[in-house]
């Protein structure tokens, strides 16, 4: 068995994929499994794969018709044999001994999850959140109800399913949902749900591309889906931990109400329309009086830091030489 399979979901990505396949050929680990998967590429990505093959046989190479980042996830898990998982994806990078670091932490901790730190890396800088656990905070390992809470509240332990090491006998049993952005929000409290250990590394070790064209980088449809997959996480919290239920109700409001807010300022009718209906519809779901305390106590600016606090701006700035 290898210590960790390594998954990296590929699409039109020619411009960005040899960076993100050197920072992982460089990785110092006692023994990887690369798993490729182009998920239907239209341009030269996937010979730049074949080509990292040639360099490294081991290399697997999955080549599959377009069918989304869950789709693509998925078919590297179903054939993972590592021990551990870890999703990298294509136009990102890993700091040099990330994998080490985040493999004998779990190993030593006995987790199932273990997650570092992570950059927003923009072209000339980088962002560093580092509000709720300082870069010199030693390591430290969570419950699964610890974990939990710090899901809910969204400040160190955040969806991303990207960058971090994953016990891969539980990365098997939940699927990614296809055909939803955002799919990371469907999936980790799941996968939270079967801890016992959560690892916490301060060290930044994972660099997070910010481009304009990304799936996180421009409000459209597509964020109706991450309010979606909180509703998804409401109704879990209300079942499996109801001394969390008012702190998750407060979060999923909180999103609901900036993001229509924001959505409501967009210059497509569908999007609005889209909104609306959505907004209408919980509203007739979910305890009103919270909705209206909500509404009158958040600002459309707050609301704006809020969407602000969830993508990453207004971190520590660090500049790239």
């Amino acid at each position: 068995m290898k210590s960790i399979s390594i998954i990296v979901p590929i699409y039109n990505v020619e411009n960005y994929l040899a960076l993100c396949l050197e920072s992982l050929y460089l990785q110092v680990t006692p023994s990887m499994e690369v798993i490729l998967v182009n998920d239907g590429s239209t341009d030269h990505s996937l010979d730049i794969c074949k080509e990292y093959k040639e360099k490294y046989p081991t290399t697997i190479i999955i080549n599959k018709e377009n069918g989304g980042l869950s789709d693509a996830r998925n078919a590297g898990t179903a054939i993972a044999t590592g021990k551990y998982i870890c999703y990298l994806d294509s136009d990102d990078w890993l700091a040099p001994n990330a994998l080490e670091q985040l493999y004998n932490y779990a190993e030593e901790h006995q987790c199932e999850v273990v997650q570092g730190n992570f950059y927003y890396t923009y072209r000339d800088h980088l962002l560093l959140d580092n509000r709720y656990i300082p870069e010199t905070q030693a390591p430290f390992v969570l419950t699964r109800k610890e974990a939990m809470k710090e899901l809910i509240k969204n400040e160190y332990i955040k969806n991303f399913a990207w960058g971090k090491l994953y016990l891969t006998s539980i990365a098997k049993k939940y699927p990614f949902k296809k055909g939803a952005y955002f799919e990371d929000s469907f999936w980790q409290h799941h996968i939270i749900q079967e801890v016992e250990q959560y690892g916490v590394l301060s060290t930044p070790l994972y660099y997070y591309r910010q481009r304009e064209n990304s799936i996180s980088g421009n409000f459209s449809i597509r964020n109706l889906d991450l309010i979606k997959g909180y509703e998804e996480r409401l109704k879990f919290i209300e079942k499996e931990y109801p001394e969390y239920s008012s702190l998750m109700k407060k979060k999923f409001w909180q999103i609901a109400t900036s993001f229509y807010r924001i959505s409501q300022t967009n210059p497509d009718n569908w999007v609005r329309q889209e909104f609306q209906k959505y907004w209408e519809r919980i509203q007739t779901l979910y305890a009103p009086s919270l909705l209206i305390k909500i509404q009158n106590s958040w600002s459309y600016q707050l609301g704006q830091r809020i969407y602000s606090r969830l993508f990453g701006q207004s971190l520590k700035r660090i500049e790239r030489s």
